[in-house]
């Protein structure tokens, strides 16, 4: 988990909403006091992907925080894909929708063929996902003292 400090650091930047999800629990706001609040339940030993937005597409309301989830299958997004907004809907959100929940039922959450359409579709984006408890990464994430980062930008 990462600190304070680095929590801090990340929402001066990134400071458009903040979502998580873990093995057992979930939370997204526009608060970020809730949000820290909400996220200390995460015990230490539980896997977790935490997400501070930048918008891009789609308004800044909770509706557009990550992680995304669809039948237990949770998304979370770093990037900018070529994709037009509809209805106020992050790039983020229709990829998943529209093109990663369907991988994942048709072929599975760690099925070869997801895998490597995943990696395709990664380019220079970074996507998180979580299912059962198990997160899964794309794209090039950098590892600081245990934590994977989809970037360093508040270094």
């Amino acid at each position: 988990m990462p600190t304070l400090d680095t929590l801090n650091k990340v929402q001066r930047i990134n400071h458009h909403g903040y979502g998580f999800v873990s093995s057992k629990h979930r939370y997204k706001t526009m608060d970020y006091q809730k949000f820290l609040t909400h996220l200390s339940k995460v015990e230490i030993e539980e896997e977790c992907i935490i997400h501070m937005r930048w918008a891009t597409h789609g308004s800044k309301c909770r509706r557009n925080c990550h992680p995304f989830v669809e039948n237990g299958v949770y998304f979370a997004h770093n990037g900018v894909l070529p994709i037009q907004s509809v209805n106020d809907m992050t790039d983020s959100e229709i990829f998943f929708r529209g093109q990663v929940y369907p991988l994942v039922m048709k072929y599975g959450y760690e099925s070869k063929v997801t895998e490597s359409m995943m990696m395709a579709a990664a380019g220079s984006s970074k996507f998180a996902m979580m299912y059962k408890g198990k997160v899964k990464l794309y794209g090039d994430y950098t590892k600081l003292n245990g934590v994977y980062y989809s970037n360093l930008r508040w270094l």
